[in-house]
C-alpha cells in the first residue's frame, strides 16, 4: 500500500512541477488557458467528492455524523483561507509603509500552497488505505487540479515580484509538502481505522471548499461569453462519472 501512495504523490509533484516548468518557459502564452484548466479541476473536484470521498465515507459513518465532518472540513478551510487573507493584507499594509521589497503577498502563496500540498497527500495516502480503486480516483483528481493550481501560483509569484527562477524553485520545494502529508497519514491513521471514515469526510469538505470558495470565484472573475468554462467544468464532471462507475472497477 505504501508503495502506491508514494508512486501517487511522486506523479503529484512531477506533473506540478511540469506545469509550472512549461509556464516558465512560456509564460505570456499560458495565462489564458489557466482558466479553463482551472475549470476542469473544479468539476473533478466535485466530482470525486460526491461520487467517491462521500459515498465512501457515509458507508463507514452514518449519514448524519458524515454531514458533520464534511462540514467541519468545509468550515475549516473557510477559517484557515480567512486568516491566511486577514494576516497577507495586514502584512501588505505593513510593506507599503516601511519595507516595500519584501514579497509579501508571494510568501503568503507559498506558506498556504505548503498546507494546501500537505492535506492533498493526506487525502490520496487515506483513499489508498480504504481502497486501491479510491485512490486512484482521488490521484487523478488531485492531478488534474494540481496543474492549473500550481501554475496559477507562479504567476502571482513572478506578479509579486519574484524572479522567474526563484518561483520555479519555490514551487518544487513547496511540492514536497505532499509527501509529508502523505507519510504523516499512512503511518498515524492506517493503525487507527475509526480514522479513516471521518478523515475521508473532512477530505470531502475541504475540497469541496476548494472548489466551490477558492477556484470559482477566479472563473467568474474571468467568465467570457463563449461559455467554455461551464463545458470544461461539466467535462471535469463526466470524466470522474465515468471513472468512479465504469472504467476504475474494472481495473
Amino acid at each position: 500500500m505504501l508503495g502506491y501512495i508514494l508512486i501517487a504523490v511522486a506523479l503529484e509533484i512531477l506533473v506540478a512541477f511540469a506545469g509550472v516548468f512549461l509556464v516558465y518557459k512560456n509564460v505570456k502564452d499560458s495565462h489564458e488557458s489557466i482558466y479553463q484548466l482551472i475549470s476542469f479541476s473544479i468539476g473533478t473536484f466535485l466530482g470525486v467528492v460526491f461520487f467517491d470521498l462521500l459515498p465512501e465515507s457515509i458507508e463507514l459513518l452514518s449519514p448524519s455524523v458524515a454531514m458533520l465532518y464534511v462540514l467541519a472540513g468545509f468550515l475549516f478551510f473557510f477559517l484557515l483561507t480567512r486568516y491566511l487573507y486577514l494576516h497577507h493584507h495586514h502584512h501588505h499594509e505593513d510593506d507599503k509603509c516601511d519595507h516595500p521589497h519584501v514579497d509579501a503577498s508571494g510568501i503568503m502563496v507559498l506558506l498556504a500552497d505548503v498546507l494546501h500540498n500537505f492535506i492533498d497527500g493526506i487525502i490520496i495516502a487515506v483513499a489508498f488505505i480504504v481502497d486501491v480503486n479510491l485512490g486512484i480516483v482521488t490521484t487523478i483528481a488531485v492531478l488534474l487540479h494540481e496543474f492549473p493550481q500550481e501554475t496559477s501560483d507562479f504567476f502571482v509569484l513572478i506578479h509579486s515580484g519574484f524572479s522567474r527562477n526563484r518561483a520555479l524553485l519555490y514551487n518544487f520545494l513547496v511540492s514536497l509538502s505532499t509527501l509529508v502529508g502523505a507519510l504523516l497519514a499512512y503511518f498515524l491513521v492506517a493503525p487507527l481505522q475509526s480514522l479513516i471514515g471521518p478523515v475521508l469526510a473532512i477530505s470531502a469538505g475541504t475540497l469541496l471548499y476548494v472548489a466551490a470558495a477558492d477556484l470559482m470565484p477566479q472563473i467568474q472573475a474571468h467568465y467570457k461569453k463563449g461559455g467554455y468554462e461551464i463545458l470544461f467544468l461539466l467535462l471535469g464532471v463526466g470524466v470522474m462519472y465515468v471513472l468512479s462507475n465504469f472504467l476504475i472497477p474494472i481495473l
